[in-house]
């Protein structure tokens, strides 16, 4: 009787540590499958660039999020790994607000960027590259 619940135990024990290892695992995949998102603090805000998911129909989304400075005058941009750029409308951009624009589209192979462009000052700033 000592020895069946010994190995109920250890079988049990032997279960916890594969699974607890798959789950690991797992999650570690899940991480680097998430990975799709690069942001950058710039001095008034925050801009970002996502893409979900990869190597089928998904998006492309680049957030502005404005921080503090002056309004500006301007818009988000999508850089493609073809070196494309694809513009959202022009507005006002002003402190405590958070702009946005999203492109449908096949999202493959490559790197992308996404930019803010003040319009007013013709000045840009990008996300670091994106690679997927």
């Amino acid at each position: 009787m000592k020895s069946r619940k010994s190995l109920v135990v250890v079988f049990s024990l032997a279960l916890m540590a594969i699974t607890g290892g798959m789950a690991q695992a797992a999650g570690n995949e899940s991480v680097g499958a998430l990975d799709t998102s690069r942001c950058v603090d710039l001095a008034n805000g925050r801009l970002c660039i996502t893409i979900t998911p990869v190597n089928r129909q998904g998006h492309v989304r680049v957030s502005y999020q404005k921080k503090s400075g002056g309004s500006f005058y301007g818009h988000l941009e999508w850089v493609n790994p073809a070196n494309q750029t694809f513009r959202s409308p022009d507005v006002t951009m002003s402190a405590g607000n958070t702009y946005y624009h999203t492109w449908p589209t096949w999202v493959g192979p490559g790197c992308n960027r996404g930019v803010v462009y003040n319009v007013t000052d013709r000045e840009s700033s990008p996300t670091p590259p994106l690679c997927v």
